[in-house]
């Protein structure tokens, strides 16, 4: 897990070293115009000379101290704006870290210190993570990541859902479901599509678990 407080133990970086994968000015000078000069390096990612939180098809996941980070977006990324991904994820608080801030090509959110969900998990952990997916549905959020969530779910204090980069607004938006098929439950998710409530798939998981 890594340290609470990792701008004790790391090295400030210019924040143009980690626009990725080649410098954008276009890039830089938005993160300088809203305060952002340095970022730390911390994390378990490699990224060339430095290390990053994270790494993904759109964004880097940069600690900025202070219990927060910065999701830059990727110079070669198809995405144009990190605007709408961040608005979901405001929406979606708080089942997801808080956003702060955000513009075209970052999103500044809050520092979850925990760890991934792991494919043996306690019955308090799934049930807990079946709660926050149907959070996400009641505020009409499709995740669309959830079928493996191993990377998208955090846990401290409590359960987190993160990166909302696929994230989508939906009426009859399925998360629930998804962690079922993930859980290897398709009877469980076949019911609650035909309208089974969550609390009574909880309750059928525990008769499983007990």
């Amino acid at each position: 897990m890594p340290d609470a407080f990792p701008e004790k133990v790391s090295s400030l970086v210019k924040v143009r070293e980690i626009i990725y994968p080649y410098y954008d000015k276009g890039i830089e000078e938005e993160l300088l115009n809203n305060g952002v000069e340095e970022v730390f390096s911390f994390g378990n990612t490699q990224l060339g000379k430095y290390r990053v939180i994270g790494k993904g098809k759109n964004g880097i996941v940069a600690y900025m101290g202070g219990g927060k980070v910065i999701k830059i977006r990727r110079s070669d990324s198809p995405k144009e704006s990190l605007k709408v991904e961040a608005k979901i994820q405001s929406l979606a608080y708080p089942v997801s870290p808080r956003v702060y801030s955000y513009g075209k090509n970052f999103i500044i959110m809050e520092y979850v210190h925990g760890r991934h969900l792991s494919k043996s998990e306690s019955i308090d952990v799934i049930i807990g993570l079946l709660r926050a997916a149907k959070e996400l549905e009641d505020k009409k959020i499709e995740h669309q990541e959830l079928v493996r969530p191993y990377k998208n779910v955090l846990i401290s204090d409590k359960i987190y859902i993160i990166d909302y980069d696929d994230a989508t607004i939906k009426e009859k938006a399925r998360n629930v479901t998804s962690v079922l098929s993930w859980l290897k439950r398709v009877d469980l998710a076949r019911k609650y599509i035909k309208g089974a409530t969550i609390e009574d798939i909880i309750r059928e998981l525990l008769v499983s678990f007990s």
